[in-house]
């Protein structure tokens, strides 16, 4: 009732859609579909069709929590799955369609297949609102009485229809050329790999059309035959050298994604260049390919599968305006489980439409949090504290929630129990100060003991030192209290790029007391990571300490961005930091082990990163952009905490990479193994 009742809301929406259609295939290029893409798609969860959206193309999010578009049960009449959803436009603007490959390899047994990956049909789906959905199921297996006669009355390709065991990831584009036996023209051409193990060694591409109604299709014909299986083919009309290009996962051959071009839908289709093809994954194996171009750019966006991996990934690269020469490939984000889809793009109507019929569902769909964000309102870059002279736990974030990072004030929470927390109001405030005012960005903190008597360790005060970021160099700043409030120490930065010799900005400090003798240090970087020993005044340095641990050159290697954070256990020093861009959803967090905290070194050789992420993404939750955090230790015990941000929960990921600027506060428990390495942090609701 409640998808009925939101389906209502949009009646009459499709009509605000209507596409200046190309005069060949599906592409829209009208100016009224440039607001954002629909990606639907099969869910890596289970054999239903999802929907996500983007404004961008490649930062999307997920609608109804990646959960079923429609009853997939329902809708395919074979096996009740739907997978490798193709949407696209109706080619007079009159609604909506879908192709899906029938299929459920969930129920192998209790279907009496052979094989998981055998299936026998098709399911053709209509709709007027994107919403509700009607099919026409093809179940190949019962021959030529499904088919329609077409313009031409051809031979069969099969003598036992009954065979057929493999009718995969179908597509579909409109064919102008194309005249039925009645005369009329123009037709739906509905592309598919095939396979009759009976009468075939290896999957062929098929085709047939499909009248404007999308219920009835010609008996398949070969579409074309390269000696080789050949399967998930993808065709687009491309402009720029007016002819059809196809892309398709060669299995033969040179295996791999590759393009090959033809002057008709019917071809001929010459064997493929096998010097042109997505050669950057190396020998991972790759197929689900889909084509979509961005409104506004030349080129071409690519998404495929590589499903070598484990959790699989689906990526997206760039092609020219010829659909040649792939390259910059990225992980589509803020998606639940993407698996072969396609891509449509979408006006702002149908956008605001589907994101608000997603937005009433959503507490059906998506559980509520409980122990996290620890506190309300935007905050990232949580740094903790425990103060010996209060007995409290502290975190000092960034404030957050402004366009650019333009922020200027930096708060303080307080809490007794890391459950109950109390705003302390704004300890620093970078108006106040001569030198910058505005990135208030990624604090730290450290409770200096001042010795009436050191020798014995007699304590009379303590001294808390604030190294903070404003106008992208450190500054520090002072106070007797963690509750502050803090005084600029120096009335200029600590530090600045220039004078520390790094080509980026000198942000994201953090400081470390070394237990093992007594010393302070200043880690800082930004696609680079240094540090230097702190002077015993904590707003000076100790002369020629300043030095490189990971130069530019190597980020790579150490999957380094920013973030850095250092705490020592058991006699070994942990060096931790973010990976990947700092707004984008797959934001997480690495480390080693050292045993000093001057350089990376590990049993008299360099100290390597950890395979494991500790902390990272969990979109079925919706837990997106997960880093720059900090550590707390439980005085006197062996338990620990790690404090970080994540996207605001569910809006962030919405807001594409703008989720990056709206971020919230989350702990949850670290736990180390027997050898002393991190255990993966399970972020918590």
């Amino acid at each position: 009732m409640k998808r009925i009742l939101s389906a209502i809301l949009c009646l009459g929406l499709a009509c605000c859609a209507a596409q200046a259609q190309s005069s060949r295939g599906n592409l829209e290029l009208s100016d009224d579909l440039t607001y954002g893409y629909l990606f639907c798609h099969m869910s890596d969860h289970g054999q239903w069709t999802a929907y996500a959206l983007s404004q961008d193309g490649l930062h999307f999010h997920d609608l109804i929590s990646g959960k079923p578009v429609f009853d997939q049960t329902k809708l395919a009449g074979i096996e009740g799955g739907t997978r490798d959803a193709y949407i696209f436009r109706a080619h007079d603007g009159s609604g909506y369609l879908m192709v899906t490959t029938d299929m459920n390899n969930s129920k192998t047994r209790e279907l009496g297949k052979s094989s998981e990956w055998e299936n026998y049909g098709i399911d053709l789906l209509r709709s007027d609102d994107l919403l509700n959905w009607k099919s026409t199921t093809f179940d190949f297996r019962k021959g030529l009485d499904i088919f329609m006669d077409g313009s031409d009355k051809v031979a069969s390709v099969y003598k036992d229809w009954s065979k057929v065991c493999r009718v995969w990831a179908p597509q579909v584009i409109w064919d102008d050329d194309y005249i039925w036996a009645d005369g009329r023209k123009g037709g739906y051409m509905v592309y598919f790999s095939m396979l009759n193990r009976a009468e075939e060694k290896y999957d062929r591409m098929y085709y047939c059309h499909a009248d404007a109604s999308f219920t009835q299709m010609t008996q398949p014909q070969i579409l074309f035959d390269w000696g080789y299986a050949t399967i998930d083919a993808d065709i687009n009309w491309v402009e720029a050298d007016s002819r059809y290009h196809l892309m398709i996962k060669k299995e033969g051959g040179k295996p791999g994604l590759f393009t090959s071009s033809a002057p008709a839908l019917t071809g001929p289709w010459p064997q493929p260049d096998e010097n042109d093809y997505i050669r950057f994954e190396g020998n991972k194996l790759c197929e689900g390919v889909s084509a979509f171009k961005v409104a506004g750019e030349e080129g071409w966006q690519i998404g495929y599968i590589e499903y070598s991996s484990n959790p699989r990934n689906y990526r997206i690269c760039s092609a020219d305006k010829n659909m040649r020469n792939f390259r910059n490939p990225q992980p589509i984000e803020g998606i639940d489980g993407p698996q072969h889809g396609s891509f449509m793009r979408v006006t702002k109507e149908e956008y605001d439409m589907l994101q608000k019929w997603s937005d009433s569902l959503e507490p059906w769909y998506l559980e509520r949090d409980v122990n996290n964000p620890v506190f309300p309102g935007l905050y990232a870059d949580p740094e903790a504290l425990y103060s010996e002279k209060t007995g409290k736990y502290y975190i000092y974030p960034t404030t957050d929630g402004v366009f650019g990072w333009h922020n200027y004030d930096f708060h303080c929470f307080s809490s007794s129990d890391l459950k109950n927390w109390k705003d302390e109001g704004v300890i620093l405030d970078l108006r106040d100060l001569d030198w910058g005012k505005e990135y208030a960005w990624a604090p730290c903190i450290i409770e200096k003991p001042i010795y009436k008597d050191k020798k014995h360790k007699k304590i009379e005060g303590y001294k808390y030192y604030f190294y903070f970021v404003a106008n992208k160099t450190i500054g520090v700043a002072v106070a007797d209290s963690p509750e502050g409030p803090f005084k600029d120490a120096l009335g200029r930065p600590l530090i600045t790029k220039e004078e520390a010799g790094t080509p980026n900005d000198v942000i994201d400090p953090d400081v470390f007391m070394d237990p093992a003798t007594g010393k302070y240090y200043l880690y800082w970087g930004n696609s680079y990571m240094w540090m230097a020993e702190l002077a015993d005044d904590m707003v000076s340095f100790v002369p020629g300490t300043m030095k490189e641990l990971i130069p530019r050159s190597k980020i790579g290697e150490y999957h380094y961005l920013e973030g850095s954070y250092v705490f020592e256990r058991n006699g070994l020093y942990y060096f931790m930091w973010s990976e990947n861009r700092t707004r984008s959803t797959f934001y997480q967090v690495r480390y080693l082990i050292s045993e000093s905290p001057t350089e990376f070194i590990r049993n008299g050789k360099p100290a390597k990163v950890e395979e494991q992420v500790v902390l990272h993404q969990v979109p079925e939750h919706q837990i997106f952009g997960t880093g720059h955090h900090s550590v707390l230790n439980i005085p006197g015990t062996d338990e620990w905490y790690m404090v970080y941000h994540r996207y605001t929960r569910p809006e962030g990921v919405k807001m594409g990479m703008s989720g990056g600027y709206n971020r919230e506060t989350c702990i949850d428990k670290m736990e180390f193994n027997e050898d002393g390495t991190i255990k993966t942090v399970v972020p918590t609701l």
